[in-house]
């Protein structure tokens, strides 16, 4: 009970936080980039209804996850909005190039946070005890159920570990790529201890302090991809 107070508390005073910082850089946008802190009040808005609904349905999975990706949406805005603050650096979208790359990763990553927020709220996390095997295989015979989310989740990281790992050595002989190469050592870095915090999520059992460790470094990741996107933009512009 303490804990849902205390999410509530929080909840609302970022909630008074981010409605000023909306206002600012709606007066600070210009154009089209006006919606921006405009769509992030509506999703805001559907956020803390979706909230009550959670819990007077008491925590359905697919609703408890949506509402963890809708936070995540969120998240990315107002991380774009710290980056672009409409004067300094003026608000843009381009996909173009070797940063729209770092748009895709993060679309990757987002989705790999959405799966792990399912895995958790499914009760998935124990479904394949052991490591880096999944109940003693390596592709267990019955893919369904508990075993495919925990599965699915465990297989996405790998296939992002690779990615980032072909970009950053791609980044040592490609000049386009080459002014990637600080977010991409960090995003590796991450990923390597993020893995090792999954491995610890199971053999602790999902203890909570290193559950929450494992989504707050993958928050960071999120925001390395999302900044080297962002970065991007920004001095294609220039």
């Amino acid at each position: 009970a303490y804990m849902e107070f205390m999410h509530r508390v929080i909840g609302a005073i970022a909630s008074i936080f981010l409605a000023i910082f909306c206002y600012q850089r709606f007066r600070a946008y210009t154009g089209f980039a006006k919606f921006i802190p405009i769509v992030i009040l509506l999703l805001l808005i559907f956020q803390i209804i979706l909230g009550g609904i959670v819990v007077i349905l008491e925590l359905p999975v697919d609703l408890t996850t949506f509402h963890f990706g809708n936070a995540m949406v969120i998240f990315a805005l107002v991380l774009y909005m710290l980056y672009f603050d409409g004067i300094k650096r003026k608000p843009q979208f381009s996909l173009s190039g070797h940063k729209g790359i770092f748009f895709w990763l993060s679309i990757i990553i987002f989705i790999q946070l959405v799966l792990g927020a399912y895995v958790r709220h499914s009760s998935s996390g124990l479904a394949c005890p052991d490591f880096p095997t999944c109940l003693g295989y390596w592709v267990p015979p019955e893919l369904s159920g508990l075993i495919l989310n925990h599965f699915a989740h465990r297989t996405l990281a790998y296939v992002i570990t690779i990615i980032v790992a072909v970009l950053l050595i791609a980044s040592y002989y490609s000049k386009a790529l080459k002014k990637y190469n600080k977010e991409l050592l960090l995003l590796i870095g991450f990923i390597v201890l993020q893995i090792l915090l999954g491995v610890g999520v199971v053999l602790t059992k999902l203890n909570f302090a290193v559950t929450a460790l494992h989504l707050t470094l993958a928050l960071f990741i999120l925001s390395t991809a999302l900044y080297a996107w962002f970065r991007g933009m920004k001095e294609s512009s220039v």
